[in-house]
């Protein structure tokens, strides 16, 4: 039976969710069955990266190093300050001891208290990564140099796979993380809208947006905001005021707004594509935002097959934009809580004659395929381009035993704002 779209009632403003001890219980059980059938003896989670993955053990975004044995769980690094002050005692932790340190010293200290420093087999998080930018890892170089010669006798195994897989399949406690997430997305998304006005620097917008999420009670991780604004665009990214000052544009009649944004609650990310236009778009625009929304709508469809894959998904997405001579920038859909799998990018550039001769970049092609299973979140933000003009629509959409939930509802179209 397909699953079928279902209404989903998201937290309220000031409903603030937490993980409770059990959700922590649940977690462990989980790691160690699947330490046990891999033949680790322990698993070492280095938080470095953009998605912090030793929150995955501590609930908590220290950018620490999580170690995990059959009996224990112990975090390397940083001291959290915040455990020790009066402000802090409303927060239930989750892991006791907490050892500053350098990470190779400490982390021969925990493994040896276990009699785990030779002949042992450790599971490491962070070798290499599937998300966003993570291909390569992010344990810094030096680090696991220096890992390498205090523990020689430790046969380290890259465990990144497995883990940032059952990362991306969200227990009952932790979809109700990820629609708050996409609560807080969806009231940027109006304070977006509402900021973008003939007269308003595009500074001004962004403000507004991501004073928006912070106020709800969440965060942003990496890259923060894509923002893009003007009559002609299609690049897709940080925008140059970022880095190189300069103050951005300020909009006129006949511009257009977008953003990518990144709103995270509680360790919990959604996407939201928030796009627009001061007066109302030309026909080109409304015809790609035709061919983005016919994309999310055959999205929608793939996901209600039990047993479909993120493979189909993805080619099911990209078709509309490919059978009408566009071209995309982003991903037309990819998971959340990891970026991961994300369908290709930089299909069909030479469809588009307002780029003869001009060096485009190389198709990124799909990272990776799935199962598509309850649980699961993913960014569905179809995104198609034609001479010199980029839509990008969509929200986070997740899979549940019971059907799927649209969680946002404002990126779904484009957003027409009177000049």
């Amino acid at each position: 039976m397909a699953y079928p779209i279902i209404d989903v009632e998201l937290p309220a403003p000031d409903e603030f969710p937490t993980l409770s001890l059990a959700e922590r219980d649940r977690r462990y059980a989980v790691l160690r069955a699947t330490m046990s059938r891999d033949g680790l003896d322990a698993l070492v989670v280095f938080g470095s990266g953009r998605d912090t993955y030793d929150r995955y053990l501590t609930n908590e975004p220290l950018g620490t190093v999580a170690v995990l044995t059959a009996t224990s769980v112990t975090t390397i690094g940083r001291y959290a300050l915040a455990r020790l002050d009066p402000s802090g005692a409303a927060y239930e932790r989750w892991v006791d001891d907490v050892r500053p340190g350098p990470v190779p010293t400490v982390l021969r200290e925990v493994l040896g208290e276990h009699g785990l420093t030779s002949g042992v087999n450790v599971g490491v998080v962070g070798l290499t990564g599937m998300g966003f930018a993570a291909d390569d890892g992010w344990i810094p170089f030096t680090t696991w140099q220096k890992v390498l010669e205090v523990l020689p006798g430790v046969t380290f195994v890259d465990a990144g796979g497995w883990f940032e897989r059952m990362a991306l399949v969200k227990s009952p406690e932790e979809r109700v993380m990820v629609r708050k997430a996409a609560a807080i997305g969806e009231a940027a998304c109006e304070a977006f809208v509402a900021a973008a006005r003939v007269g308003a620097r595009e500074t001004e917008v962004a403000a507004a947006t991501l004073g928006a999420t912070v106020a709800g009670g969440g965060w942003w991780y990496e890259p923060i905001i894509c923002f893009r604004a003007g009559r002609d665009r299609f690049s897709w990214g940080r925008p140059e005021w970022i880095g190189m000052g300069g103050g951005g544009r300020v909009l006129q009649p006949g511009d257009s707004v977008a953003a990518e944004l990144f709103n995270f609650y509680g360790g919990f990310e959604t996407q939201q594509q928030i796009e627009a236009h001061i007066g109302e778009p030309d026909a080109l625009v409304r015809r790609l935002e035709e061919v983005c929304f016919e994309a999310y709508e055959d999205g929608l469809d793939v996901l209600s097959r039990p047993g479909a894959t993120f493979d189909e998904l993805a080619d099911a997405m990209m078709q509309p934009m490919l059978r009408n001579g566009f071209w995309n920038t982003g991903p037309q859909v990819h998971g959340v809580g990891p970026c991961w799998p994300n369908s290709a990018t930089h299909l069909n550039t030479a469809s588009d004659p307002m780029f003869d001769g001009l060096t485009l970049p190389p198709v990124k092609p799909q990272d990776g395929d799935i199962e598509l299973a309850p649980g699961m979140a993913f960014a569905f933000e179809p995104n198609a381009i034609h001479q010199y003009r980029r839509i990008c629509i969509g929200g986070t959409v997740m899979l549940t035993e019971d059907g799927i939930e649209e969680l946002n509802q404002l990126a779904k179209t484009v957003q027409v704002v009177q000049p």
